[in-house]
């Protein structure tokens, strides 16, 4: 049977394949960036068996992967074959193996912009694999331009409505690195100080893995105390304790099949960390006030500012743990590490305040410097701040260096600065006494 022969096949019969596909044009039509979506989309597709999918941008004569299978990879230039392939204009097989590949062109308004293409579970090819992956590739024109169009501004990974911003070197190592790690099954532990944006490049880490379809759940460890901290990740039986008037599901239950963020995980209690443990090791736990032991298949990432190596060798973290947990680290660089990617992110919050409050307000040139040249031990977080405040307060149709709180001696970050450079001379000062003494 032939390629044609195969997409006049009948129509798909099984209600599986066509409620999967319901589910790619729901997502594909939710707002936000294009690119998570698109990587939804080969995950679906993995759960009518065509798996190993992926999504490349056709670029002159060449292919550039977009999501799935090869998407950081390099541009290829195309064969002949597929050239010939793709002006045809339909589905059918690009390579016969033991798992046959099959392709289909993806185009909007008549133009070929793209090929969607994925492995079969059998040995031969059947009709509805081949209409289940034509009526795909057709769903898929407007998204795939949007992430064209996208993939050309500076490196960043749209998570949510929110953005990773930023072109310098540190950034661009860190995100690659995160990148390579998310399609394995490795548990990940994020590094870096307050507000560098681990939660973004979590999430960022679960759209560009196979889970992507599934739930991305976070949670603080360091927000709730011991034994709500239990009950909020494992979940807890009517009765449990007072006020569980019912049954509630724990966030490693929510997240099953997906992702879970534990921030925070260096202020977990030892007593805990030993739960946690075999969570980690075997998939298994219980309810808190219940006796039936559950399993999950949940990727945990692990994110914390804290020195968990100082806290293994003063014995308040678990080695085993830590090790655990440390399978793929991945260490986000500080704002003062990447001070290039200022003008952009300030650029970019201020844009954000201008649309939430009807200004037009623009950062003068002496501005600008003042704010490249700042220590920001708060990181993004203390930039967005200092930027917000200094728009809320001025008067003009530009913001100036008067206008911010450290040219006014309101600069909380900075008397934290110097609290703690008078605590470490105190204390240094503490540790040549006794050492004289004794």
């Amino acid at each position: 049977m032939n390629a044609h022969a195969r997409l006049t096949a009948p129509p798909l019969a099984l209600t599986s394949p066509l409620a999967t596909i319901g589910d790619i044009a729901a997502t594909l039509a939710l707002p936000g960036p294009a690119l998570p979506s698109l990587r939804r989309v080969v995950a679906l597709l993995g759960e009518i068996g065509l798996t190993d999918a992926g999504i490349a941008l056709v670029e002159g004569h060449s292919l550039r992967g977009l999501a799935g299978r090869a998407a950081d990879a390099p541009a290829l230039p195309m064969t002949p074959r597929l050239e010939t392939f793709l002006a045809r204009g339909e589905a059918g097989v690009l390579r016969n193996e033991r798992s046959p590949t099959i392709g289909a062109p993806i185009r909007l308004g008549g133009a070929l912009i793209g090929l969607l293409a994925a492995r079969v579970a059998g040995p031969v090819v059947r009709g509805d694999e081949l209409t289940a992956l034509a009526l795909v590739a057709n769903l898929l024109g407007a998204a795939v331009k949007t992430a064209r169009d996208g993939s050309a501004s500076c490196a960043e990974g749209s998570v949510g409505g929110k953005r990773i911003i930023g072109e310098s070197p540190a950034l661009r190592a860190a995100l690659d690195h995160a990148r390579r790690v998310a399609p394995t099954s490795l548990p990940v532990l994020l590094r870096g100080e307050s507000g560098v944006g681990k939660e973004l490049v979590a999430q960022l880490i679960h759209d560009h893995s196979p889970r992507a379809a599934r739930a991305f759940v976070k949670v603080n460890c360091a927000a709730l105390p011991e034994p709500l901290l239990e009950a909020e990740l494992f979940g807890h039986e009517r009765g449990a304790f007072t006020g569980a008037d019912k049954r509630r599901k724990g966030r490693f239950e929510q997240a099953r099949g997906g992702t879970l963020l534990l921030d925070e995980i260096g202020e977990v209690s030892p007593a805990f960390q030993s739960k946690l443990l075999r969570v980690l090791q075997s998939g298994e736990f219980e309810r808190v006030g219940g006796e039936r032991t559950l399993r999950v298949d949940v990727r945990v990432i692990a994110a914390t500012a804290s020195d968990l190596e100082a806290a293994v060798r003063a014995k308040k973290f678990r080695a085993d743990l830590y090790y655990r947990l440390c399978a793929a680290p991945v260490r986000l660089p500080a704002l003062r590490e990447r001070r290039e990617d200022i003008p952009a992110l300030a650029e970019h919050f201020l844009a954000r305040f201008n649309a939430e409050n009807g200004r037009a307000l623009a950062l003068n040139p002496r501005a600008k410097t003042m704010i490249g040249r700042c220590a920001y031990p708060g990181n993004i977080r203390e930039l967005e701040n200092c930027l917000r405040n200094a728009a809320a307060l001025t008067t003009g149709e530009e913001i100036c260096e008067s206008d911010f709180a450290c040219r006014q001696g309101r600069c909380f970050s900075a008397q934290l600065r110097r609290a703690r450079l008078a605590l470490r001379r105190k204390e240094s000062f503490g540790e040549r006494v006794v050492r004289t003494k004794t």
